[in-house]
């Protein structure tokens, strides 16, 4: 048996249809297509089935497809083995949450440039979930986000607790967030819903029966920022991405907890993945860039 046709098979469900895995595998449609047949008469089972003008899997296939993610996943291994002492190159995929992205990862995206200036990098700026999700589903090779619980299946080092930060625009009235029970007039300026830091923000509040004004979304931290400034309402974030702020009057902070409220950046990638070189040289690039939690610095299962 090939197994070349298991990673034809995996494109093919990855891009969505046959032409699109061609482009991807450099080769043409017609040698997909015969990859397929093969696989379908070695295995003895139908794997996609024409629904309208699309090719879907049939529910064989769709059993079928976690020995295949599987399957690939130790010949990348075997390949990214044999290759240990060569040049670093290939291709590395990382979700990054955005605050992470855009605060913490500039330099160590640079320094992992001037290391590895081979490996392929492809970067999604995704919500901390949806990292998690994707790293159990094989679509990224490495999450770097806030810790959104425990699970056993991945494997994570720590970068360390980040303090939260609630911030108004200096000619903003200081209001007691903390008393009880009652109703606070002010705009609450955040992104998505399932971000981290919104749900610790608005949790509190229902712990203390405090209710407010408005939620506006935004989707970039920055805008938010430049909102908050302009006294449109207040916004609750990690410190390290308004620091400057802080520090220059652009921004002031308001107490909202008599200990600081923190999260946790991690690190991560699927138990069952093997750690390419690429891999490793990146953690690498995190570990010099970044202050590991001394307390946490060993592997976290």
């Amino acid at each position: 048996m090939d197994l070349r046709r298991f990673v034809t098979l995996k494109t093919v469900v990855e891009e969505g249809s046959f032409s699109k895995a061609s482009q991807k595998l450099c080769c043409t449609q017609s040698t997909i297509t015969f990859h397929i047949q093969q696989l379908e008469q070695e295995l003895s089972l139908k794997i996609f089935e024409k629904i309208g003008r699309r090719m879907v899997l049939t529910s064989a296939g769709k059993k079928l497809m976690p020995q295949v993610h599987e399957l690939t996943r130790v010949l990348e291994g075997i390949r990214q083995t044999t290759q240990h002492d060569a040049e670093l190159a290939g291709d590395l995929r990382i979700g990054i949450g955005e605050t992470l992205l855009a605060y913490k990862m500039p330099e160590v995206l640079q320094l992992f440039r001037a290391k590895a200036p081979k490996v392929r990098i492809s970067l999604q700026s995704l919500n901390c979930y949806v990292i998690r999700d994707a790293l159990l589903a094989d679509q990224v090779d490495l999450g770097i986000f806030y810790r959104v619980g425990n699970d056993d299946a991945l494997e994570m080092t720590s970068f360390g607790s980040q303090d939260l930060v609630l911030v108004a625009s200096p000619s903003f009235q200081q209001i007691d967030f903390m008393k009880p029970n009652r109703h606070i007039p002010v705009s609450f300026i955040i992104n998505e819903p399932q971000c981290i830091f919104r749900q610790i923000f608005e949790s509190t509040l229902r712990a203390r029966q405090i209710t407010i004004e408005s939620t506006i979304e935004l989707w970039s931290i920055e805008s938010i920022k430049k909102c908050v400034m302009s006294n449109l309402g207040i916004s609750f974030l990690p410190r390290f991405t308004v620091e400057r702020e802080l520090n220059t009057g652009g921004l002031q902070e308001i107490i909202f907890s008599d200990v600081p409220l923190s999260i946790t950046a991690l690190c991560a990638h699927h138990n069952d993945k093997t750690v390419s070189p690429a891999m490793r040289a990146f953690i690498d690039c995190m570990k010099e860039c970044l202050p590991l939690n001394v307390e946490n610095a060993l592997v976290e299962r």
